[in-house]
């Protein structure tokens, strides 16, 4: 069958399709993923079975998903974020390029990173985690490839990230569960070694620095949050993903070129499913359609150069209508909307994504007029 990043991967090969005996009584059993071989790479991840996942689950012990503690689960309608301490276990630091992860439907982000946050393979309160630490691949949708293609495109030679030795792993989850049954809070993440190191992926934050102490929305408004970066040197942007929650109908990022022309980076109507584009000669991103009101980006090599600027918007429409098209509360019902985790409850608005070597600042606050297409709706 031809390669899929997702459904056809030698480097993330599903349990479904290497063990018949792998069936749970969740949804998601699709996304579970073998490890790579000792010697080519690791596998951490969030499991009722602890470390003991795989071997238990190879030999077809099924057991570990049964009469599960109740904060392993949760019931429709249900929202939590939490946090879950692990460990990947290395003896030394390695590196890595290729990174797959997966979660179990439900989980509205799962922001990863190194750094320790409470007792090993337990749930815990949700805290800042992952914001200030060496990030480690998440995802904010069930899959999540990096790259996306079976061979490395030759630009992205020498790219690499990092994994401290013994390094302690902290999953901040924010599940929110509009299945309709019940969900089980899982995750895998596969990491490959890699000896092509000289080019070190940088994190991209994307959070003006006083969004989360004024963000302050009153019921029945239509806001615009709109962001941008200067860019002063080359840099090459490897990733972009934008991060919000119900309330925001349009998140739009796009360069503003020298001559003033505006190219659309990325582009996501869909609050429930948000997209992380990867930006290589090899991959091809859905071509941005704002006027149908589909998620998109550009695709190939992404160059921010000296001159240009980078922005990005979120179209916040916290009004009934709004409301009744995501199955919301009404804004009168919740108040004055503020900065916090909670899909229908509060809002954020944050660029995510990762750059070759050099480091993105923070993103300052923009009042220039907004083009059409990022108001969309």
């Amino acid at each position: 069958m031809p390669y899929h990043p997702t459904t056809n991967n030698p480097y993330a090969v599903r349990c479904v399709d290497a063990w018949p005996w792998y069936k749970t009584k969740f949804p998601g059993d699709q996304f579970c993923i073998l490890p790579p071989p000792p010697d080519k790479g690791i596998q951490y991840g969030v499991h009722p079975q602890g470390q003991k996942w795989f071997e238990q689950v190879s030999k077809g012990d099924m057991s570990g998903y049964e009469n599960l503690a109740t904060e392993w689960t949760m019931e429709d309608g249900d929202e939590e974020q939490a946090n879950y301490q692990t460990s990947a276990a290395n003896d030394k630091e390695r590196n890595y390029y290729r990174a797959y992860a997966r979660m179990r439907a439900g989980s509205h982000h799962m922001i990863v990173s190194s750094q320790m946050g409470g007792t090993l393979e337990k749930w815990g309160p949700a805290t800042s985690t992952g914001l200030g630490a060496l990030s480690l691949p998440g995802a904010q949708r069930p899959d999540e490839n990096a790259p996306k293609s079976l061979e490395k495109p030759d630009e992205d030679k020498g790219l690499f990230s990092r994994l401290p030795a013994n390094a302690p792993v902290v999953f901040n989850m924010h599940h929110f569960n509009a299945s309709g049954g019940a969900i089980l809070k899982e995750a895998w993440t596969n990491l490959w070694w890699e000896s092509d190191a000289t080019i070190e992926l940088k994190g991209i934050l994307g959070l003006e620095f006083s969004q989360p102490a004024t963000m302050a929305i009153p019921p029945g408004t239509v806001q615009d949050f709109h962001y941008s970066w200067n860019i002063s040197q080359p840099i090459r942007l490897v990733t972009a993903f934008g991060h919000r929650h119900a309330w925001t109908s349009n998140f739009s990022a796009w360069i503003e070129q020298t001559d003033g022309k505006l190219d659309i980076l990325y582009q996501s109507f869909q609050w429930l499913d948000e997209p992380t584009y990867r930006y290589d000669s090899a991959t091809q991103n859905p071509v941005p359609a704002p006027e149908k009101l589909t998620d998109g980006a550009s695709s190939g090599i992404r160059m921010l150069m000296p001159g240009q600027k980078l922005h990005f918007n979120c179209h916040i429409e916290y009004t009934n209508e709004r409301a009744q098209s995501e199955g919301a509360p009404t804004p009168d019902s919740i108040g004055t909307l503020h900065f916090a985790n909670e899909a229908f409850t509060a809002e954020m608005c944050i660029l995510f994504g990762s750059t070759a070597a050099v480091s993105l600042a923070t993103p300052v606050t923009d009042t220039s007029k907004l083009p059409d297409f990022a108001t969309l709706r």
